[in-house]
């Protein structure tokens, strides 16, 4: 049967010929088709470029434009064109904001996790009566001091808590 070339584009396949396949690709079904698929991934700002230096075509207007993506003239509309240069401004402005620097992030985690350890180590540090100071390797909930009736494993621990205690096994 010989070799053939198949068309993504298009979904064709032809005869693997190259005067074929040349035909093909420089017939206008498929330029518009390859034209179609390349304009979905064109970012807004290339769209703009291209468009706004185009005029309105009129066969467009009235739904009858054989040329579709290949047109030479632009089938977006006024209001379409200043919404595509609205948004593209919008972006632009985005971008021109002061980029945060290495440095301000690292100064701001720093400052954050200084005062969280010092808030942490403050809630979990106990002071017993030989001068010991004991930090417990976990951080209470200030609100549980609000109740009286918790459980053990909840409850803040005092070192009077552990003044008259007998530990006869451990474990």
């Amino acid at each position: 049967m010989g070799k053939r070339y198949h068309c993504e584009y298009c979904d064709k396949t032809l005869v693997a010929a190259p005067s074929t396949i040349r035909t093909h690709n420089n017939g206008a079904v498929h330029q518009k088709l390859v034209n179609d698929h390349y304009q979905q991934f064109k970012d807004p700002e290339t769209i703009l470029e291209e468009e706004s230096s185009k005029r309105l075509c009129t066969r467009y207007i009235t739904s009858q434009c054989p040329f579709g993506s290949i047109c030479r003239y632009s089938h977006y509309t006024p209001e379409e064109i200043n919404n595509l240069k609205y948004y593209v401004a919008e972006k632009n402005k985005l971008q021109t904001k002061k980029p945060v620097s290495f440095g301000d992030i690292y100064e701001k985690f720093i400052v954050d996790n200084t005062t969280q350890l010092t808030t942490k180590e403050n809630e979990s540090v106990i002071y017993d009566s030989n001068g010991y100071t004991h930090i417990l390797p976990w951080a209470y909930n200030p609100i549980f001091d609000n109740y009286s009736d918790l459980p053990l494993s909840i409850k803040r621990l005092k070192m009077s808590d552990f003044d008259n205690i007998n530990i006869v096994t451990w474990g």
